[in-house]
């Protein structure tokens, strides 16, 4: 326990009267108080960043990762599906592949190969293929194996966290058919 005495100056000393202790306290809670605020701030700003930089980085690496498997494409006639949250097809070594999202947000982004479901990013908001012909028009969605004239994919994809999101948008040729 620690006390304080507070004796009242003699003639030739100095020393702090209880009035100018309480301003310097009532100073220093106040600046206190306002540094407080603004740490808090700095700590909920990393936080907020910190989110968006991982959901980014994640939904690059789906982007990424969707791109290259689909230079894979084995041929015209081994796309199975190419919806508006599926694609699927058959890989340059006889490998069943998609990508799929269940359209319930927050479930995540599939990749399957030969069975084996990988997550690819969580908390998907959306996702939607857009398929396209090699003039730019738009080709038709391919329900069962069947030739396609699918050239380009476009992918949108949203992620959600903590009611922050972000999109990433990208697109993705086809291996020359």
């Amino acid at each position: 326990m620690v006390h304080v005495v507070l004796k009242r100056p003699r003639n030739g000393e100095s020393g702090v009267s209880l009035a100018e202790l309480t301003i310097v306290i009532v100073v220093v809670s106040i600046a206190a108080f306002v540094f407080t605020g603004m740490f808090i701030e700095a700590v909920k700003s990393y936080q907020f960043i910190d989110t968006e930089k991982g959901m980014l980085q994640e939904a690059r690496y789906a982007e990424e990762r969707m791109a290259r498997e689909l230079k894979r494409v084995l041929s015209p006639t081994s796309v199975t599906t190419a919806a508006a949250r599926t694609f699927a097809f058959v890989d340059r070594d006889t490998a069943a592949v998609s990508f799929s999202w269940s359209g319930v947000k927050g479930d995540p982004l599939l990749y399957t190969k030969n069975g084996t479901p990988v997550t690819l990013a969580v908390g998907v908001d959306s996702l939607a293929f857009s398929y396209w012909k090699a003039d730019g028009t738009a080709a038709a969605p391919v329900t069962s194996p069947s030739t396609t004239d699918i050239w380009r994919i476009s992918v949108r994809l949203r992620l959600a966290k903590n009611g922050q999101s972000v999109d990433a948008i990208g697109a993705a040729f086809v291996r020359s058919l």
